[in-house]
């Protein structure tokens, strides 16, 4: 793919969680492409992907009720924020 080509793509540039599943606060920073998560069984790997599904139409990855995201000694709770970069700017 050429470098005007990964410019034009649509992507999440920012994911940031606050009391969702397991992480308590979480900021991460992502580049346009593929992008692999690796880690210890129950680091929370699934949880970013179910995290980004709640971005897309309908109930997320597992399809769990919004009081079962929030995370367990949180406050109830929980936030999710996405910037979305592409072909017309920032979201």
């Amino acid at each position: 793919m050429t470098g005007a080509a990964k410019q034009q793509q649509t992507h999440i540039s920012k994911l940031t969680l606050t009391n969702f599943r397991n992480y308590a606060a979480l900021s991460i920073d992502l580049s346009p492409g593929a992008v692999v998560l690796s880690g210890d069984n129950g680091a929370g790997k699934t949880n970013l992907l179910e995290a980004v599904s709640l971005l897309t139409p309908g109930r997320g990855l597992r399809r769990a009720p919004y009081v079962d995201l929030a995370r367990e000694g949180g406050d109830g709770g929980f936030a999710l924020h996405a910037r979305i970069e592409g072909p017309e700017g920032q979201v």
